[in-house]
């Protein structure tokens, strides 16, 4: 048994009356103004029990580290994220042991740099360069209104159907449809179940799971139409991701079976498909009370991309985007204050120490990044939105403790340079050509699902400046 630190945590019980996700949720159902009162207060480890299951959460650097880098051999994904085998099957964000490091393997070089440079960032500005010409179609004769949590995963949705699927082999009334398969999916396994491996609206065939049935073999079809089609050489895109898994499984076929196949692409797409569109949101959000960063992230776009008053972006590159640190600062700032993955949790394989608390293979570690990232005893001005505190010369001082929006370690997720560079390049297109008005800010509170969204669509009112 291995200590996860030297150091004496403090170590506190959520009070009586939490409900069922216990102080986590509590946080979370508070303004961001308590968050800081809710994380002083409840200590370094809080562990709370529901209905006999035991779960800490961790609100110190030192011991994400410890679980997500140091001591990560020992620590699984938990089996909350069973309830998402329904939909992807065994992909990297559900597997764990020798099956999951196999499979990154194979997966690893599809999201290599010339890869992302190249066939990915094609995708991405073409799809940019349609919501540009889209947004001056409907503010041609002055402002527009619009739904924009809707505007951004229609966006962040045809990216990484395209990516995955291929950049021609899906139509306009395909990709519509499955969006709104993801949609269903993401709100059905929105809600943690105590018994993560028991669905009961599927044991009793419910009007709810025969809907989610529907859609999954919907979304299966496409998967077997595409595949069927690439394994008889019928399409010549050779660079998106079910290519290079059919490719790949040439290489190892008993590992990387059909099935297997199956799993990372639906996963890859359930991965993409709300996390980068509810990171839009939250930009256009955050953006909203400080036009002083957006006039900042504007001039450093129009520089580097060497446009007149970016309206002529159809031209941008990769090596443009790539040099916009103050847009990469403004994109990070917002995951901290608003990160799409709001908690990590994982269950050790052996037991082990945290601090002075003994933990099994039965307990679920909870791992906040709703709380670290604002946590007032390492962040100065947690609240406020300092794009600064991510530029070149200060990102090396934030410990990857305290911030970790695509989590840490060998599970990082293995498409977060895609996932940053798919952000900036969206803003790149449309932050210089529109002034973005929020319109129902007020009351508007989070809703924290699968990902942490608002609990209303953000709707907002656009014109060209």
């Amino acid at each position: 048994m291995q200590d996860a630190v030297k150091t004496t945590y403090t170590l506190k019980g959520g009070p009586k009356g939490l409900p069922v996700m216990g102080v986590l949720l509590d946080v979370l159902r508070h303004p961001l103004g308590l968050l800081e009162d809710n994380a002083l207060y409840y200590g370094d480890i809080i562990p709370f029990s529901v209905m006999g299951q035991k779960f800490l959460q961790l609100n110190h650097p030192d011991l994400i580290r410890y679980v997500l880098m140091e001591n990560h051999k020992n620590y699984r994904k938990s089996d909350v994220y069973l309830r998402f085998e329904s939909v992807i099957g065994l992909g990297l964000l559900t597997s764990n042991g020798e099956k999951w490091r196999r499979d990154r393997q194979k997966i690893q070089p599809m999201f290599k740099r010339e890869q992302i440079e190249g066939y990915y960032f094609n995708i991405v500005n073409d799809v940019g360069e349609k919501y540009k010409r889209r947004w001056l179609a409907l503010t041609e004769n002055g402002k527009a209104e619009l739904n924009i949590t809707s505007e951004m995963a229609s966006i962040t949705t045809e990216v990484i159907l395209k990516v995955i699927f291929g950049k021609d082999n899906l139509d306009e009334k395909t990709i519509v449809l499955l969006h709104n398969s993801y949609s269903l999916f993401m709100d059905y396994l929105k809600n943690v179940r105590m018994l993560p491996k028991v669905d009961l609206r599927k044991v009793f065939h419910t009007p709810t799971y025969a809907r989610f049935k529907k859609e999954l073999d919907y979304v299966d079809g496409i998967f077997e139409r595409l595949s069927a089609r690439y394994k008889k050489g019928e399409s010549s895109d050779k660079y998106n991701m079910l290519a290079l898994l059919i490719e790949a499984q040439k290489e190892d076929p008993e590992h990387f079976n059909a099935h297997s196949i199956r799993d990372h692409s639906v996963s890859m797409v359930f991965a993409g498909f709300e996390t980068t569109s509810i990171l839009m949101q939250w930009l256009w959000y955050a953006l909203d009370s400080r036009p002083d960063i957006v006039e900042k992230a504007r001039r450093e776009i129009i520089s580097f991309a060497s446009c007149t008053a970016g309206i002529d972006s159809s031209g941008l590159t990769y090596e443009a985007v790539n040099k916009m640190d103050y847009l990469s600062a403004v994109s990070k700032e917002t995951m901290r204050l608003y990160p799409p993955l709001w908690a990590t949790s994982r269950q050790p394989v052996e037991g082990d120490c945290l601090g002075e608390l003994k933990v099994t293979p039965r307990d679920i570690i909870i791992l906040p990044q709703i709380v670290m990232h604002r946590h007032p005893r390492w962040w100065d001005e947690p609240n406020a939105f300092i794009p600064e505190r991510f530029m070149p010369e200060n990102e090396n001082n934030i410990d990857v403790g305290l911030y970790f929006p695509f989590s840490q370690g060998p599970r990082k997720c293995s498409g977060f340079k895609f996932a940053e560079m798919e952000a900036k390049v969206i803003m790149a297109k449309l932050l210089p050509l529109f002034k973005v008005t929020v319109l129902n800010t007020l009351d508007n509170r989070f809703d924290p699902g699968v990902s942490l969204k608002l609990k209303q669509a953000l709707l907002v009112e656009i014109d060209r400046i």
